[in-house]
C-alpha cells in the first residue's frame, strides 16, 4: 500500500466517525469537550530521521550506532462532539519507514509502507469550566498495520488504553496533562503514557507552543530491541514550536520534536507540520 493510498483510508476512516456522531446532535456543551456537531480535525506530516538507538537493557539517554532510519508519517487525528459531555476522539496513521542496514556488510535498504496501529476513543466531560477541564477517554488501539513488515508497521495486537485528562485555560493560552495505561489484550505488554501539551499566546495571531511526551513500558514479555517497531519502547521525547491563528477555525503549526532518552528504538529528531480546522 503506499502513503497516498494509506493517507486515503485514513480519511475515509475519518469521514465515517464524523458520520456516525452526526445524527446526536444536541444542545451546546462546552469549550473543551465539543458541542454536538463541532470538532477539530488536525491533519499532519511527521518527517523523522535517526542513526543511533537507545540500547537495550535499561532506559538510558546514551546511544549506540544503529542502522540509519528514516520515515514519512502521515497522521488525522480530530475530535467530534456528540453531545451530553461526549466526543468521539481518532488518531489514524499512515507511513513509509525506510531502515538502511548492514547485511554481511552490503548496505541494505528495507521499505515498508502502508497504515499503521489506528486509535479510536470515546471522551466524556467529567468537569468542565471555562478555566479548568477534566475529562476520561477510552481508546482502542486497532492493529492495521503489519506487524511482520520489515520495518514494522504495527504491533499486530490490540489494545485499550483508558486515559484522565485535565487542563487549564486563559488569555494566556492553556496547559494539559493526559495520562493512562495502554494494556494490550494479549497480556504481553502494559504501558503507562503521559503527554504535557503547553500554549502560551505571544501575540494575537502567534502562539509558542510545547510538548513533552512520556512512555515507560511496566510490563513486557521480553527484553526489548534497540529500533523496535509497533510501540513497544520506552521515551521521553520533548517538542517546541509555533502556531499560527490565520482565522479563528484555521491554525496552521510546525513542531520539532527530538527523542532524548529511550530503550527500544531508534534516537533521532523529527519534524511535524500540520493545520487544525475548527468546525
Amino acid at each position: 500500500m503506499t502513503p497516498a493510498s494509506a493517507m486515503s483510508s485514513c480519511l475515509k476512516l475519518a469521514l465515517l466517525a464524523t458520520t456516525l456522531a452526526a445524527p446526536w446532535r444536541c444542545a451546546l456543551a462546552d469549550p473543551w469537550v465539543p458541542a454536538a456537531g463541532d470538532g477539530e480535525v488536525k491533519p499532519m506530516i511527521h518527517l523523522f530521521e535517526g542513526n543511533r538507538a537507545f540500547p537495550a537493557g535499561g532506559f538510558t539517554s546514551a546511544t549506540v550506532p544503529a542502522s540509519r532510519q528514516t520515515s514519512t508519517q502521515y497522521r488525522l487525528t480530530g475530535v467530534q462532539g456528540i453531545g451530553g459531555g461526549f466526543s468521539i476522539e481518532y488518531d489514524l496513521r499512515g507511513a513509509r519507514l525506510r531502515d538502511l542496514a548492514n547485511v554481511h556488510h552490503v548496505p541494505t535498504p528495507r521499505v515498508s509502507s502502508g497504515l499503521e496501529d489506528e486509535e479510536i476513543g470515546l471522551n466524556y466531560g467529567l468537569m468542565q469550566r471555562p478555566a479548568f477541564e477534566a475529562y476520561t477517554t477510552f481508546n482502542v488501539l486497532i492493529p492495521a498495520g503489519r506487524s511482520k513488515a520489515v520495518p514494522a508497521l504495527g504491533t499486530g495486537r490490540w489494545a485499550a488504553e483508558p486515559d484522565f485528562q485535565a487542563g487549564l485555560a486563559g488569555g494566556w493560552g492553556y496547559v494539559t496533562l493526559l495520562a493512562g495505561p495502554r494494556v494490550f489484550l494479549d497480556g504481553n505488554a502494559t504501558q503507562l503514557r503521559a503527554t504535557l501539551d503547553l500554549s502560551v499566546r505571544v501575540t494575537h495571531r502567534i502562539s509558542v507552543i510545547g510538548e513533552l511526551f512520556a512512555v515507560k513500558t511496566l510490563k513486557q514479555g521480553a527484553v526489548i530491541a534497540p529500533g523496535a517497531q509497533g510501540e513497544l519502547y520506552n521515551l521521553i521525547r520533548p517538542a517546541v514550536g509555533v502556531s499560527l491563528q490565520v482565522t479563528p477555525r484555521l491554525r496552521p503549526f510546525l513542531l520539532y520534536e527530538v527523542n532524548v532518552a529511550g530503550e527500544g528504538l531508534h534516537a533521532g529528531s523529527q519534524v511535524e507540520l500540520g493545520i487544525a480546522l475548527h468546525y
